[in-house]
Protein backbone atom coordinates (compact mmCIF):
# COMPACT_ATOMS: atom_id res chain seq x y z
CA UNK A 1 0.00 0.00 0.00
CA UNK A 2 1.43 3.25 -0.56
CA UNK A 3 1.37 5.53 2.17
CA UNK A 4 -0.71 8.26 0.34
CA UNK A 5 -3.35 6.40 0.37
CA UNK A 6 -6.81 7.83 1.32
CA UNK A 7 -9.39 5.93 3.08
CA UNK A 8 -12.42 6.78 4.58
CA UNK A 9 -13.78 5.48 7.46
CA UNK A 10 -17.22 4.93 8.57
CA UNK A 11 -16.69 4.42 12.77
CA UNK A 12 -19.98 2.77 13.99
CA UNK A 13 -21.66 4.34 17.05
CA UNK A 14 -21.64 0.51 19.05
CA UNK A 15 -17.90 -0.25 17.92
CA UNK A 16 -17.14 3.32 19.66
CA UNK A 17 -19.41 2.61 22.79
CA UNK A 18 -16.46 0.45 24.62
CA UNK A 19 -13.16 2.33 25.45
CA UNK A 20 -10.95 -0.66 24.91
CA UNK A 21 -12.14 -1.22 21.32
CA UNK A 22 -11.92 2.97 20.88
CA UNK A 23 -8.82 3.03 22.49
CA UNK A 24 -7.04 0.19 20.24
CA UNK A 25 -8.68 2.25 17.19
CA UNK A 26 -7.25 5.45 17.58
CA UNK A 27 -3.62 3.24 18.72
CA UNK A 28 -3.87 1.98 15.23
CA UNK A 29 -5.18 5.00 13.14
CA UNK A 30 -2.24 7.05 14.71
CA UNK A 31 0.35 4.58 14.03
CA UNK A 32 -0.89 4.49 10.40
CA UNK A 33 -1.39 8.21 10.27
CA UNK A 34 2.57 8.17 11.26
CA UNK A 35 3.40 6.48 8.52
CA UNK A 36 1.71 9.03 6.15
CA UNK A 37 -1.81 7.27 5.53
CA UNK A 38 -4.32 9.72 4.85
CA UNK A 39 -7.34 9.16 7.04
CA UNK A 40 -11.32 10.78 7.06
CA UNK A 41 -13.73 9.60 10.02
CA UNK A 42 -17.15 9.72 10.09
CA UNK A 43 -18.68 8.98 12.95
CA UNK A 44 -22.28 7.77 14.04
CA UNK A 45 -23.31 7.97 17.54
CA UNK A 46 -26.92 6.29 17.46
CA UNK A 47 -26.58 4.68 20.91
CA UNK A 48 -25.09 8.39 22.28
CA UNK A 49 -28.42 10.14 21.37
CA UNK A 50 -30.63 7.41 22.36
CA UNK A 51 -28.86 7.60 25.70
CA UNK A 52 -29.25 11.12 25.85
CA UNK A 53 -32.76 11.33 24.50
CA UNK A 54 -34.24 9.17 27.30
CA UNK A 55 -32.33 11.22 30.07
CA UNK A 56 -34.47 14.43 28.49
CA UNK A 57 -37.75 11.94 28.42
CA UNK A 58 -38.14 12.09 24.37
CA UNK A 59 -39.63 8.78 22.97
CA UNK A 60 -37.68 7.25 20.74
CA UNK A 61 -39.18 6.35 17.50
CA UNK A 62 -37.99 4.36 14.12
CA UNK A 63 -39.09 3.64 10.80
CA UNK A 64 -37.17 0.70 8.72
CA UNK A 65 -33.91 1.57 11.20
CA UNK A 66 -34.50 5.36 10.59
CA UNK A 67 -34.87 7.63 13.81
CA UNK A 68 -38.03 9.82 13.24
CA UNK A 69 -36.84 13.08 14.30
CA UNK A 70 -38.26 16.28 15.04
CA UNK A 71 -37.04 19.46 16.27
CA UNK A 72 -36.41 18.56 19.90
CA UNK A 73 -34.69 15.30 18.47
CA UNK A 74 -33.00 17.04 15.99
CA UNK A 75 -31.14 19.52 18.62
CA UNK A 76 -30.36 16.44 20.45
CA UNK A 77 -29.34 14.71 17.30
CA UNK A 78 -26.69 17.79 16.86
CA UNK A 79 -25.62 18.14 19.97
CA UNK A 80 -24.55 14.50 20.54
CA UNK A 81 -22.78 14.05 17.15
CA UNK A 82 -21.36 17.53 16.75
CA UNK A 83 -20.71 17.92 20.76
CA UNK A 84 -20.13 14.76 22.49
CA UNK A 85 -18.93 12.08 20.16
CA UNK A 86 -17.14 13.97 17.58
CA UNK A 87 -15.16 15.73 20.26
CA UNK A 88 -14.35 12.77 21.99
CA UNK A 89 -12.82 10.69 18.81
CA UNK A 90 -10.66 13.97 18.27
CA UNK A 91 -9.54 13.60 22.01
CA UNK A 92 -8.85 10.03 21.33
CA UNK A 93 -6.46 10.64 18.69
CA UNK A 94 -5.16 13.47 20.27
CA UNK A 95 -3.80 12.13 23.86
CA UNK A 96 -1.64 10.00 20.76
CA UNK A 97 -0.18 13.01 19.09
CA UNK A 98 -3.14 12.63 16.09
CA UNK A 99 -3.82 15.87 14.87
CA UNK A 100 -7.63 15.78 13.82
CA UNK A 101 -9.67 18.46 13.22
CA UNK A 102 -13.94 17.93 14.11
CA UNK A 103 -16.02 19.17 11.59
CA UNK A 104 -19.64 18.31 10.36
CA UNK A 105 -21.38 17.86 6.84
CA UNK A 106 -22.96 21.52 7.59
CA UNK A 107 -19.19 23.10 7.93
CA UNK A 108 -18.21 24.53 4.24
CA UNK A 109 -21.11 22.89 2.07
CA UNK A 110 -19.83 19.51 2.72
CA UNK A 111 -23.26 17.76 2.61
CA UNK A 112 -26.22 18.85 1.16
CA UNK A 113 -29.05 16.89 1.57
CA UNK A 114 -33.28 17.25 1.08
CA UNK A 115 -35.69 15.89 3.62
CA UNK A 116 -36.10 12.24 2.91
CA UNK A 117 -39.81 11.20 3.62
CA UNK A 118 -41.92 14.01 5.32
CA UNK A 119 -42.99 11.01 8.16
CA UNK A 120 -39.33 10.77 9.40
CA UNK A 121 -39.02 14.54 9.96
CA UNK A 122 -35.84 16.13 9.68
CA UNK A 123 -33.96 12.66 8.03
CA UNK A 124 -31.78 13.71 4.91
CA UNK A 125 -30.66 12.00 1.69
CA UNK A 126 -27.74 13.37 0.45
CA UNK A 127 -27.80 15.59 -2.76
CA UNK A 128 -24.29 16.63 -2.40
CA UNK A 129 -21.03 16.26 -1.43
CA UNK A 130 -18.36 19.23 -1.30
CA UNK A 131 -15.57 17.92 -0.12
CA UNK A 132 -12.96 20.85 -0.31
CA UNK A 133 -13.28 21.55 3.24
CA UNK A 134 -11.69 17.73 4.00
CA UNK A 135 -8.93 18.25 1.27
CA UNK A 136 -7.61 21.05 2.47
CA UNK A 137 -7.72 19.33 6.31
CA UNK A 138 -6.03 16.11 4.98
CA UNK A 139 -3.52 18.31 2.55
CA UNK A 140 -2.58 20.30 5.95
CA UNK A 141 -1.95 16.70 7.92
CA UNK A 142 -5.26 16.27 9.71
CA UNK A 143 -7.11 13.83 10.17
CA UNK A 144 -11.24 14.99 9.53
CA UNK A 145 -13.59 13.64 11.84
CA UNK A 146 -16.68 14.04 10.17
CA UNK A 147 -20.35 14.19 12.48
CA UNK A 148 -22.75 13.29 9.80
CA UNK A 149 -25.73 16.42 9.74
CA UNK A 150 -25.75 17.69 7.12
CA UNK A 151 -27.35 21.27 5.64
CA UNK A 152 -31.23 21.33 4.54
CA UNK A 153 -32.25 23.65 1.27
CA UNK A 154 -33.43 25.86 3.88
CA UNK A 155 -30.24 25.83 6.34
CA UNK A 156 -32.41 23.96 8.64
CA UNK A 157 -29.83 20.84 10.35
CA UNK A 158 -30.66 17.24 8.51
CA UNK A 159 -29.94 14.30 10.39
CA UNK A 160 -27.98 11.53 7.96
CA UNK A 161 -27.59 8.15 8.24
CA UNK A 162 -23.54 7.76 8.84
CA UNK A 163 -23.09 4.92 6.56
CA UNK A 164 -24.73 6.87 3.94
CA UNK A 165 -22.99 9.95 4.42
CA UNK A 166 -19.83 8.00 4.86
CA UNK A 167 -19.87 6.46 1.42
CA UNK A 168 -21.17 9.55 -0.26
CA UNK A 169 -17.46 11.28 1.18
CA UNK A 170 -15.38 8.12 -0.16
CA UNK A 171 -16.67 8.51 -3.82
CA UNK A 172 -16.57 12.43 -3.74
CA UNK A 173 -12.98 11.89 -2.70
CA UNK A 174 -12.03 9.04 -4.76
CA UNK A 175 -10.61 7.28 -1.99
CA UNK A 176 -8.49 4.23 -2.20
CA UNK A 177 -10.31 2.53 0.86
CA UNK A 178 -13.53 2.93 2.10
CA UNK A 179 -13.97 0.93 5.30
CA UNK A 180 -17.13 0.29 7.31
CA UNK A 181 -16.48 -0.41 10.90
CA UNK A 182 -19.37 -1.58 13.07
CA UNK A 183 -20.24 -4.65 15.32
CA UNK A 184 -20.88 -7.36 12.46
CA UNK A 185 -18.42 -9.63 10.98
CA UNK A 186 -19.56 -8.36 7.69
CA UNK A 187 -22.36 -9.85 5.35
CA UNK A 188 -23.35 -13.37 6.49
CA UNK A 189 -24.78 -16.16 3.71
CA UNK A 190 -28.38 -17.68 4.77
CA UNK A 191 -26.34 -20.11 6.71
CA UNK A 192 -24.70 -17.45 9.23
CA UNK A 193 -21.39 -17.87 7.56
CA UNK A 194 -18.99 -14.80 6.66
CA UNK A 195 -18.48 -14.24 2.73
CA UNK A 196 -15.27 -12.41 2.29
CA UNK A 197 -15.91 -10.83 -1.06
CA UNK A 198 -18.83 -9.47 -3.52
CA UNK A 199 -19.81 -7.76 -6.70
CA UNK A 200 -22.96 -5.75 -7.40
CA UNK A 201 -24.46 -8.55 -9.15
CA UNK A 202 -24.09 -10.57 -5.94
CA UNK A 203 -25.40 -8.17 -3.82
CA UNK A 204 -28.49 -7.87 -5.66
CA UNK A 205 -29.32 -11.66 -5.60
CA UNK A 206 -28.48 -11.68 -1.52
CA UNK A 207 -31.24 -8.69 -1.40
CA UNK A 208 -33.81 -10.59 -3.68
CA UNK A 209 -33.35 -13.55 -1.38
CA UNK A 210 -33.78 -11.68 1.63
CA UNK A 211 -30.11 -12.26 2.73
CA UNK A 212 -29.11 -9.10 3.03
CA UNK A 213 -31.81 -7.48 5.30
CA UNK A 214 -32.30 -4.64 7.84
CA UNK A 215 -29.29 -2.52 8.75
CA UNK A 216 -27.08 -4.09 6.39
CA UNK A 217 -28.55 -2.22 3.54
CA UNK A 218 -27.64 0.93 3.97
CA UNK A 219 -23.90 -0.54 4.64
CA UNK A 220 -24.13 -2.16 1.27
CA UNK A 221 -25.79 0.88 -0.41
CA UNK A 222 -23.24 2.91 0.65
CA UNK A 223 -20.43 0.86 0.03
CA UNK A 224 -21.49 0.49 -4.09
CA UNK A 225 -22.27 4.34 -4.51
CA UNK A 226 -18.78 4.79 -2.86
CA UNK A 227 -17.30 2.37 -5.47
CA UNK A 228 -20.08 3.99 -8.38
CA UNK A 229 -18.24 7.26 -7.91
CA UNK A 230 -14.55 6.28 -8.28
CA UNK A 231 -13.69 4.88 -4.84
CA UNK A 232 -11.00 1.90 -5.41
CA UNK A 233 -12.57 -0.58 -2.69
CA UNK A 234 -15.49 -0.79 -0.21
CA UNK A 235 -15.04 -2.88 3.16
CA UNK A 236 -17.18 -3.91 5.85
CA UNK A 237 -14.96 -4.81 8.89
CA UNK A 238 -15.65 -5.82 12.63
CA UNK A 239 -14.70 -3.54 15.01
CA UNK A 240 -14.81 -6.00 17.68
CA UNK A 241 -11.36 -7.69 15.95
CA UNK A 242 -8.43 -6.85 17.79
CA UNK A 243 -6.28 -4.20 15.21
CA UNK A 244 -8.75 -5.34 12.34
CA UNK A 245 -7.91 -2.17 10.59
CA UNK A 246 -4.24 -1.97 10.92
CA UNK A 247 -3.97 -5.52 9.91
CA UNK A 248 -6.19 -5.08 7.21
CA UNK A 249 -4.54 -2.12 5.77
CA UNK A 250 -0.81 -2.94 6.14
CA UNK A 251 -0.73 -7.30 6.55
CA UNK A 252 -3.77 -7.71 3.89
CA UNK A 253 -5.72 -9.96 6.46
CA UNK A 254 -8.79 -11.48 4.74
CA UNK A 255 -11.02 -9.77 7.25
CA UNK A 256 -15.04 -8.58 6.97
CA UNK A 257 -16.36 -8.63 3.74
CA UNK A 258 -14.76 -6.71 0.36
CA UNK A 259 -17.18 -5.03 -2.00
CA UNK A 260 -15.95 -4.68 -5.01
CA UNK A 261 -16.40 -3.92 -9.01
Amino acid sequence: MQHTTTVVIKYGGHAMDKPDLSAAFAADLARLHKQGMRFVIVHGGGPQISALLQRLHIESHFIDGLRITDKDTMDAVEMVLCGQVNKSVVGELAKLGTPAAGISGRDGGLLLAHVKDPALGLVGTVDSVNPTLTRSLLDAGFVPVVAPVASGPDGQALNVNADTAAGALAGALKAEYFVLISDVPGVLDAHGRLITALTPEEVTRLRQDNVITGGMIPKIEACLHALKQGCQRALILDGRAPSSLRRYLLDDAHLGTVIHT
